[in-house]
């Protein structure tokens, strides 16, 4: 019983100090491995890294289709990502330049499309390579680009959130070209019981509002996410969903979480 309050005075005190001067100044990392569950069925690995240095940050993430899945749509939703940014002083992360490749296989482009998206505070410039990527329809206007993160901070935001990683609205501009917002609302302590992690955890209940930028329509829906407290201050995404632009909304389930090169059971 002493060691169980010990542990939730450590964590109480950790999550107190992890405040926005805090977050600036750290030094910390975060890795997983996913499975990506699509149209209801185990589909293939997603796997995503973070490194925050100071006052900067990179994350990375590759999205791998498997088995029939994969031999069905030809590597089409195989993907590699990368970001870099800067921490804020209030401990917002905001993104500088992103990129990411993959999708369709052609002789053109042998590896998929290479996008790049370079972040101001007032928009966005996305180019591509092979060049000539469609915007969706409609595109995001100048309007709707300003103040947004990409998909991958996204997720960097609500592991290193200071407080509840629930209470919050992220303005997402995906993949260079589409726009959507999560808004994010608490739904509940729970008991985590996952092949990457058993223990406390809190539960979002998740609007995803699409606004444009897409070529396939969209429609507004209500995901789930599970988070696990870790001492570290950060939470772990144990569960998420993220839209795609091709096969719906996939659901990423924990297989692995690192913290600070601490493997979470």
């Amino acid at each position: 019983m002493i060691k169980r309050i010990a542990a939730a005075a450590a964590l109480t005190l950790g999550l107190a100090l992890a405040g926005p001067a805090a977050a600036q100044t750290a030094d910390r990392s975060f890795e997983a491995v996913y499975s990506v569950h699509a149209r209801g069925v185990e589909a293939g690995d997603f796997t995503y890294s973070f490194r925050q240095t100071g006052s900067t940050y990179a994350a990375a993430a590759e999205r791998e289709m498997k088995g029939w899945v994969g031999a069905a749509l030809r590597r089409s939703q195989d993907y590699t990502y990368s970001v870099r940014g800067v921490v804020a002083a209030d401990g917002a992360l905001r993104p500088t330049q992103y990129q990411h490749q993959g999708g369709r296989r052609r002789d053109d482009r042998p590896n998929g499309r290479l996008v790049q998206a370079a972040f101001t505070a007032n928009d966005v410039t996305t180019t591509s390579v092979p060049a000539g990527m469609g915007m969706g329809d409609p595109p995001a206007t100048p309007a709707q680009r300003r103040g947004v993160i990409d998909q991958i901070t996204a997720i960097a935001t609500m592991l290193t959130a200071t407080g509840d990683p629930c209470a919050r609205m992220l303005h997402i501009y995906m993949d260079g070209r589409s726009r959507f917002d999560f808004a994010l609302t608490p739904n509940g302590n729970v008991t985590i019981n996952s092949r990457a992690y058993q223990g406390p955890g809190v539960r979002c209940r998740v609007q995803f509002r699409p606004i444009a930028g897409f070529s396939d329509p969209q429609e507004p829906a209500t995901l789930n996410f599970l988070f696990a407290r870790t001492e570290s201050g950060m939470w772990a995404p144990v569960t998420i969903e993220m839209p795609t632009d091709g096969v719906g909304v996939v659901r990423l389930e924990a297989r692995r979480l690192t913290v600070n090169g601490q493997r979470l059971r």
